[in-house]
C-alpha cells in the first residue's frame, strides 16, 4: 500500500532523525576509541572467531538508512515505469523523508567529531538549527560578565548549534577531506534555560547577543514556594550573521526554545507543589 508507506515514513521521520542522530554522535566517539585501541579489538576478534570487525558491526545501523533509500527509490521508479503515477509519488515522498533523516544523521556524525567538547552532545536534545556566524575573540574584559573583546578586533568564523537544551559555539578550520564539513573546536556553551537574547545592537542589524541569566533566591512565599528573580550576568556571545533575515531566524529559533523550556519548568513546578500538599 503506497499511501500507507508514505504515511508511515513521514510520521516516523522525526523519530528516525532523533534516534539515528543520537546514535551517530556516539558512533563517531566510539570510532575514535576503536582507532586508539585497534590492537586490543583485533586480538579480541581473532580469539572469539568473530568474522566482522567491531567497527563494521557498529556501522550497520547507519547503513540501514541507505538501504531504505535504495529500496524506496527503486519501487518509486518501477511504479512510474508501470504507469502507477500516484503510487510512484507516494513512494518518492517516503524516500524524501528518509533522505532528510539521512542528511540529519550525517550532520550529527560531523558534530560528533567536535574536539575538546566537555558536553555529552547526545544528551542535549534534538538539534534544531545550526549555521555559520562571525564572533569576536573569546578574551577581554570581565566587566559585567562580558567574555567578548571590543569590536576593534577582527571577527573570526565560527559555527553555532542550537540543541533543545544547549547553545554550543565552535571555532572552525578547513577540512581538506570534507570541504563542506570543517573541523570543529569547542569554544563555549550556555544552557537554553539561562539564555536571554538581545536582537538589537546599536545600528548593526545583522548582530545579536546572547546574555546569561542567573536566578537569585529572594526568599519564600506564604505557600512555601521559593521567590526568585532573574539577573542578567552579562554577554556570553556576540554573533554576527550574513543578513538581517538570518539573524531574525536565529533569534526566533532560540526564543521559541527558551519559551518552551520555561513553560515546561512552570508546569513541573506546579505539579511538584501539588504533589507535596
Amino acid at each position: 500500500d503506497a499511501k500507507m508507506m508514505r504515511t508511515l515514513f513521514l510520521s516516523e521521520q522525526p523519530n528516525l532523525s532523533r534516534k539515528y542522530g543520537r546514535y551517530c554522535i556516539n558512533h563517531t566517539r566510539s570510532s575514535i576509541i576503536i582507532d586508539q585501541n585497534i590492537k586490543f579489538f583485533s586480538l579480541y576478534q581473532f580469539n572469539k572467531g568473530i568474522k566482522l570487525r567491531v567497527d563494521g558491526m557498529l556501522i550497520k545501523p547507519i547503513q540501514r538508512l541507505t538501504r531504505y533509500h535504495m529500496f524506496l527509490s527503486s519501487i518509486s521508479k518501477t511504479c512510474k515505469e508501470l504507469g502507477f503515477v500516484e503510487a510512484s509519488k507516494d513512494f518518492a515522498a517516503a524516500c524524501d523523508s528518509i533522505l532528510s533523516a539521512a542528511s540529519h544523521t550525517n550532520t550529527m556524525m560531523w558534530i560528533g567529531k567536535m574536539e575538546n567538547c566537555p558536553l555529552d552532545l547526545s544528551g542535549q536534545g534534538q538539534l534544531l538549527k545550526h549555521g555559520q556566524v562571525l564572533t569576536r575573540s573569546l578574551a577581554g574584559s570581565a566587566k559585567k560578565g562580558r567574555k567578548w573583546s571590543t569590536s576593534s578586533q577582527k571577527p573570526s568564523s565560527c559555527h553555532l548549534f542550537l540543541f533543545q537544551q544547549t547553545v554550543v559555539l565552535c571555532r572552525t578550520s578547513e577540512n581538506c577531506e570534507e570541504q563542506n564539513n570543517p573541523h570543529l573546536y569547542y569554544a563555549g556553551h550556555i544552557s537554553v534555560n539561562q539564555v536571554r537574547v538581545r536582537d538589537t545592537i546599536a545600528e548593526d542589524l545583522n548582530t545579536f547577543e546572547v546574555h546569561k541569566l542567573e536566578r537569585v533566591k529572594l526568599g519564600t512565599s506564604g505557600m512555601r514556594e521559593p521567590i526568585t528573580r532573574e539577573v542578567n550576568s552579562g554577554v556570553i556571545m556576540r554573533l554576527e550573521c550574513q543578513s538581517e533575515d538570518e539573524k531574525d531566524d536565529w533569534v526566533r529559533a532560540i526564543n521559541n526554545e527558551v519559551k518552551q523550556l520555561r513553560y515546561m519548568a512552570r508546569n513541573l513546578s506546579s505539579l511538584t507543589y501539588l504533589l507535596t500538599e
